[in-house]
């Protein structure tokens, strides 16, 4: 029985990312990747290949092809870290007359056809969707998507602040001298024409839960994205449908049972004028604008400590609990504010009270707002970690307002 496989494909300054191998007098080219192993999605085997054959983590945006005869998958991918054709895996360190050379290289995406690279049926593909690779490398460029679990960089003593497409993202692992070992949160960044998917996750015992739902939702990816391309009001009202029938999914809820751990989920969708939020645990979301904020409604959700998703899991019980939520946004600029509780829990600190937080909001650049309160957080010596995700988004249309105004 032919072993299940997974791979990358990584496209940068129109070329390939490949594998060259020389065997037996003869010269061909793979696409990266290798056998899925037991207890190994295709997602993670994927990136597991990349390092170990390219030497680079990879983010994975979305499943490019499956061959279903011999149960192959292929992701669309861009470099996060590493240092390329520094890939460590057996066959590049074990020296072996028989399976020949192993060497990454960068290949021309016009020379592409005139070489003999396998699987044959995906070369193909590439060299006529030419139009659909440019692009590949254009989102890769401009970073429009973030799939990160802290289990891959931990950020400890760390603070982190980056950008990816609209969105701002901080990252903080906690501190070494508090006792802080590893870091359990999770996010995902999606940026598309006219709308942001977003989503913090805070795990526990391990972050196997939370990369998990990242996974699941990569896998989905073009679903979602299907969904939110189209008008907002049927953007809107379908995409709640999906999120929930991903949880809900039988095959779904089994990997949950073989997870160690479980995990809290906010995941946030602004499309046109308006925010959407599902949330299960104690993640927060906050939305700034002076309209809220002279009414007291900066906070958009509440902190629930008996939900999860994972070993423990509220998708596995007779009534689901979770709480969702839906906002007209407010003329002129909203800032959206999504945070883990390392933030809100943090020692010698009244962040629990969402005015300290809004509070430390209000620069005109998010960016400077999010390295400040990660660097406070330092430096009250904060053991759990903390992950944000924020942006502004201008609207010039008016919102609803009582008929006495």
């Amino acid at each position: 029985m032919l072993r299940k496989r997974a791979g990358v494909i990584l496209i940068e300054n129109n070329q390939i990312a490949l594998i060259e191998r020389h065997r037996n007098g003869k010269v061909y080219y793979v696409l990266p990747g290798g056998g899925i192993e037991i207890n190994e999605s295709p997602e993670q085997a994927a990136r597991r290949e990349a390092v170990e054959e390219l030497g680079v983590e990879v983010q994975l945006s979305e499943l490019y092809c499956k061959i279903q005869h011999r149960e192959e998958y292929y992701y669309k991918a861009s470099i996060i870290r590493g240092g390329f054709g520094s890939g460590a895996g057996d066959e590049f360190t074990t020296v072996d007359d028989h399976r020949g050379t192993y060497k990454a290289v960068w290949v021309s995406l016009a020379k592409l056809e005139t070489l003999n690279v396998y699987p044959e049926e995906l070369a193909h593909s590439l060299t006529i969707n030419m139009d659909e690779t440019e692009q590949l490398e254009k989102n890769s460029r401009e970073g429009n998507y973030l799939r990160w679990v802290g289990s891959e960089r931990a950020y400890l003593d760390e603070p982190s602040c980056s950008q990816v497409g609209h969105v701002h993202v901080g990252r903080f692992g906690g501190n070494s001298s508090a006792g802080q070992t590893k870091n359990e949160d999770g996010c995902l960044v999606w940026n598309g024409g006219d709308w942001e998917l977003a989503m913090v996750l805070d795990a526990h015992k391990t972050a196997s839960s939370a990369a998990l739902i990242l996974d699941e939702f990569e896998r989905n990816r073009s679903i979602f994205s299907s969904i939110l391309s189209e008008e907002t009001k049927e953007a809107m009202s379908e995409f709640q449908p999906a999120v929930l029938a991903l949880f809900q999914d039988q095959a779904f809820k089994q990997k949950c049972r073989e997870v160690e751990g479980e995990t809290a989920c906010l995941l946030v969708v602004r499309k046109g004028k308006y925010l959407w939020w599902f949330s299960v645990g104690d993640c927060l979301l906050f939305l700034l604008h002076p309209d809220f904020k002279a009414l007291g409604e900066a906070v958009q959700n509440h902190r629930s400590f008996y939900e999860w998703v994972g070993e423990v899991n509220t998708f596995d019980t007779i009534v689901p609990c979770f709480s969702t939520g839906t906002k007209e946004l407010r003329k002129g600029i909203n800032r959206i504010f999504l945070t883990t509780d390392g933030l809100i829990e943090c020692p010698d600190s009244n962040f629990h009270q969402s005015e300290e937080v809004t509070d430390r909001l209000k620069g005109e650049f998010i960016k400077d707002d999010i390295h400040r309160l990660l660097e406070e957080i330092k430096s009250k010596n904060v053991r759990d970690s903390t992950t944000i995700l924020a942006w502004d988004i201008t609207i010039c249309e008016d919102g609803l307002i009582p008929s006495d105004q």
